[in-house]
């Protein structure tokens, strides 16, 4: 088969797990990770040989992006201190820790290797704590924190990967060139990062000028500019984990203000799409590789010693992040003068919930499966199958243990959001029906004809009727609430009435498909708005 084929089959494999997988007790990643194992089994399925430096390349940079591009800036830079203190004194002490405890326990494990392992599972997982946290909705500091914290702590986790990876290569390492060296590596990719977002902003404002609004195109340009990122800082020699990193914070300040609404509806759906593709089929490959990575370790260790290493390492990482939590919580608060002027002390409820949102997940699976086959001299490198055997009994324990209790764990401490989220959309809502009326009543003085003043008449009454609802309080705005619930449950049932009409008018062959078309996008817009509002505004 070509590869081309072999991409389809991979894709037509997600697509099936992905279905079972809904059905199933116990997180996604799982169903993935299990049944492309299976998959590799049968004898007719294809071979997909990695290749290691591709894989990295290829999954990493849009993953990195994405956290980025999707990280408020306001709110990462509000709660940078415990955010910074995550992402280096919570990775190095998970590297340092799990590395002596994977070197003590496994046997003929170069130092290197095992500290490479300890920085392997030192990322969090974005996707699975976000899953959680939207759904029981934690307070937006907490969720800030850990966003944040999945997004450094995935490029200085990789960052130290790489020393570690480069070590066990050459055999040496040095503490001090190491720490050098990481300095400017991490200024000089920030800064190529930031350049590549500007630069690449100022293309897409200078096309617009030149062309309009294009959304397919700045849609393309989007998913380019983390490999554009990525290849620039190899090229100059800098870390291309932070230059990603800080190209999607950018990306992430610029395009909420300049795109334009196609554009941003376009954008979004995209990366969707490549966000779902880059996830599920990272696990796909792993499980595709995993019968052959456990006949390599079966071999060369008994069963009894892997599950010893397996909790070992699962526990360790588990623990120390559990056991930092609370000094690096509360210390810097108690100790600085500054950090109780600019903080409030946090609660242990919420250190609890964070301490025990240490999921693992793509990150490290794509970290892990781009460790080389072979090293320069071509002898088989060292570790490579019991790292990446072990990375993914991290990924799946955590998943398994943290990732069905979180939800629990949240409920039962009582982490609910407090109402800034609430005062600020008012505040938002308020001054956007504000602006608008005005526009609408300097208007209504410029009207030619009976018919614009008659339309315009009818929305000035309706931003008036919006605006009394949501400057009402008490009862009043509880009513309103009510109403609101209600009439988008009855216009989304007329619009499904509306939208089987005209489906069974183009069966019936009485409309063709350039009439039925628009009118079904029209039909699906207005649905997508109604739904966007209850998501938005559920009361």
């Amino acid at each position: 088969m070509t590869g081309f084929e072999n991409a389809l089959i991979l894709l037509l494999l997600l697509a099936g797990l992905s279905v079972a997988g809904r059905r199933l007790p116990w997180p996604l990643p799982i169903t993935y990770v299990v049944g492309a194992g299976l998959a590799a089994l049968w004898p007719a399925f294809p071979r997909v040989e990695l290749d290691p430096g591709f894989f990295f390349l290829c999954f990493v940079p849009p993953l990195l992006f994405s956290d980025g591009w999707l990280m408020p800036l306001r709110d990462f830079w509000a709660a940078k201190r415990p955010i910074f203190t995550l992402a280096t004194g919570l990775v190095v002490s998970t590297t340092l820790v799990v590395g002596l405890v994977a070197y003590a326990l496994v046997p003929g494990l170069p130092l290197a290797m095992a500290f490479a392992l300890g920085a392997v599972i030192s990322p969090t997982d974005a996707v699975a704590v976000a899953a959680i946290t939207q759904k029981l909705k934690v307070p937006p500091r907490l969720t800030a924190v850990l966003n944040g914290e999945s997004l450094m702590n995935d490029a200085t986790g990789l960052v130290a990967f790489k020393f570690a990876l480069g070590a066990a290569a050459i055999g040496a390492f040095s503490v001090r060139a190491a720490a050098m060296e990481f300095v400017v590596l991490a200024l000089g990719g920030l800064a190529v990062g930031l350049a590549v977002g500007w630069l690449v902003g100022r293309l897409r404002d200078l096309l617009q000028r030149i062309h309009g609004s294009d959304a397919m195109l700045e849609t393309t340009i989007s998913l380019l500019t983390p490999y554009a990122a990525y290849l620039a800082a190899g090229a100059l020699g800098v870390s291309n984990i932070l230059a990603v990193a800080a190209a999607g914070l950018h990306a992430g300040w610029r395009d909420p203000l300049r795109m334009d609404p196609a554009t941003r509806q376009t954008t979004w759906a995209v990366w969707q799409v490549v966000l779902f593709w880059m996830n599920g089929l990272a696990f796909v490959l792993l499980g595709l590789q995993l019968p052959g990575i456990l006949g390599v370790v079966g071999a060369r260790y008994p069963w009894h010693e892997l599950a010893l290493m397996i909790a070992a390492v699962a526990g360790t990482a588990i623990g120390v992040r559990l056991i930092w939590m609370f000094p690096g919580g509360y210390l810097p608060w108690l100790l600085f003068r500054r950090s109780r002027l600019a903080e409030p002390r946090p609660p242990w409820r919420w250190l609890a919930v964070a301490g025990w949102a240490g999921m693992r997940g793509t990150i490290t699976l794509a970290a892990a499966l781009s460790i080389p086959v072979v090293t320069a001299d071509g002898t088989p490198f060292p570790g490579r199958d019991i790292v990446i055997f072990l990375s993914t009994a991290v990924i799946l324990v955590t998943l398994l243990l943290q990732g069905t209790t979180l939800e629990t764990l949240i409920a039962r401490l009582g982490v609910k959001p407090d109402d800034t989220q609430l005062k600020e959309e008012r505040v938002a809502r308020i001054a956007a029906v504000e602006a608008g009326l005005k526009h609408l009543r300097g208007a209504s003085f410029v009207t030619t004809t009976p018919e614009e003043d008659a339309a315009l008449s009818e929305i000035i009454s309706e931003y008036e009727h919006r605006l009394a609802e949501l400057t009402a309080d008490g009862e009043t705005r509880t009513s309103a609430a009510t109403r609101r619930r209600t009439a988008r449950r009855h216009r989304l049932a007329a619009l499904r009435a509306e939208r089987a009409a005209l489906d069974d008018l183009w069966r019936r062959d009485v409309i063709t498909d350039e009439t039925h078309r628009p009118l079904q996008h029209l039909l699906d817009y207005e649905e997508s708005l109604l739904r966007g509002l209850d998501a938005v505004n559920p009361s």
